[in-house]
């Protein structure tokens, strides 16, 4: 650690600027359905060119940690924080067999294709904690009793991804403060909201009060590391560019990513008990519940949402400041020549509308894979989404515009 850098105090979380950050860096809340989706979509370009997407999958964890154990971590540390974001519960054997009893990305993440080792995560997770290669030996989703890892004797060298300073934006606009923006007449209140839910237990314990899962909503959710995400996304983007993917189907891949974690994220979170006690009766139309549900959005650290724009049924345009996407961006490439890169939040503000304008989450549908495909996820009343402002190429937010099909 150098002497310019500050010591960080484990599991303390402090938000800034829209960001929730545990050991200086970027946390985000995702559950399982998106966690699944986008690690098939980049374990798809296996075999493509030289870019071998486990080694990714793995290793850009593997970075993260070694970071914060530069910043002040332990082992223990490291132990309790992986419990305490909703990655299960990791305990050794002995010095060289490592065994999660219960596991977000063993018990949560077999949603699509056949059961199969998929815990890179966990596996860099382990690297950084021992600076060596670790390998997945044994899985529940293949009949273990538990999942186990091996760590062999070959040590790493990774280099930190994060090599460029880009700092957050803390001027950011307060609600509605736009041109045409007055005559949004909400009773939703969005601090009341903010506070209410960092209330709630949104975090994993670990062993013996709990089980390292953070159960929530009707999903399992972690509060991920945002430039893992990153930096996953964007390297299998270039990846599938690369090799002649075209543009428009490769950015398809993870905006549809985001469209499902609308879908089962947004959607469950619309429908449970705490939306009904707490924030539901503060809300009288779809408006109001689009109001609502992006005020819950500035809890999870994704950025700062700010709505824009609505025209009912036609058009909704919504902006992030400090979009995780387009900071992450920053901290890991160059200035981006395309705008149209921020794919979570794409995929993200096009669910939220098909959510409330397609199929109307206010009548309590069962959100089922079913009735995804086939009502969720099908042409008919639906919209698109274009980003005309990035973080990423230089803006000073993100800005989407969704809009109906003709």
């Amino acid at each position: 650690m150098s002497a310019a850098e500050p010591q960080y105090t484990p599991l303390q979380q402090r938000t800034i600027g829209g960001h929730n950050l545990i050991g200086g860096l970027s946390r985000v809340y995702h559950c399982n359905f998106y966690n699944s989706y986008l690690q098939m979509t980049v374990l798809l370009t296996q075999g493509m060119g030289e870019h071998q997407p486990e080694r990714l999958l793995t290793d850009s964890i593997t970075v993260l940690v070694q970071l914060l154990k530069q910043r002040g971590y332990t082992v223990a540390d490291l132990l309790q924080e992986f419990a305490y974001c909703g990655f299960g519960l990791l305990q050794s054997i002995d010095d060289k067999t490592w065994i999660t009893p219960r596991s977000h990305y063993s018990e949560a993440i077999c949603i699509h294709g056949k059961p199969s080792k998929s815990c890179y995560f966990t596996t860099g997770y382990l690297q950084g904690l021992m600076d060596k290669m670790v390998v997945e030996t044994e899985c529940k989703m293949l009949g273990a009793s538990m999942d186990q890892f091996v760590v062999q004797d070959k040590a790493l060298q990774l280099e930190n991804y994060l090599q460029r300073d880009f700092e957050l934006r803390l001027d950011i606009p307060k609600r509605f403060a736009f041109t045409g923006c007055q005559q949004f007449n909400t009773s939703v209140d969005e601090d009341q909201i903010i506070t209410q839910l960092q209330t709630l237990p949104l975090y994993g314990k670990n062993a013996p009060e709990g089980n390292g899962l953070i159960e929530a909503f009707g999903a399992v959710l972690t509060n991920h590391f945002a430039d893992y995400y990153n930096r996953i996304s964007y390297e299998t983007y270039s990846a599938l560019r690369q090799i002649g993917i075209p543009e428009e189907d490769s950015k398809e891949m993870f905006i549809q990513a985001g469209h499902i974690c609308a879908f089962n994220t947004f959607g469950r979170i619309m429908s449970s008990p705490e939306w009904y006690q707490l924030i539901a009766p503060m809300c009288s139309s779809r408006e109001d519940w689009l109001h609502a549900m992006v005020a819950v959005i500035n809890v999870l650290g994704w950025g700062i949402y700010r709505i824009e724009k609505i025209v009912a049924e036609k058009e909704f345009i919504v902006r992030v400041y400090n979009s995780y996407e387009g900071i992450g961006y920053r901290r890991i490439y160059p200035p981006a020549a395309d705008r149209n890169i921020s794919f979570l939040a794409m995929g993200a503000t096009l669910g939220l509308i098909h959510l409330l304008w397609k199929v109307d989450i206010r009548d309590k549908p069962s959100l089922t894979q079913e009735f995804y495909v086939q009502q969720f996820n099908n042409p008919n009343n639906s919209y698109s989404v274009e980003q005309t402002h990035a973080i990423a190429a230089g803006d000073d937010y993100d800005r989407l515009v969704i809009s109906k099909f003709y």
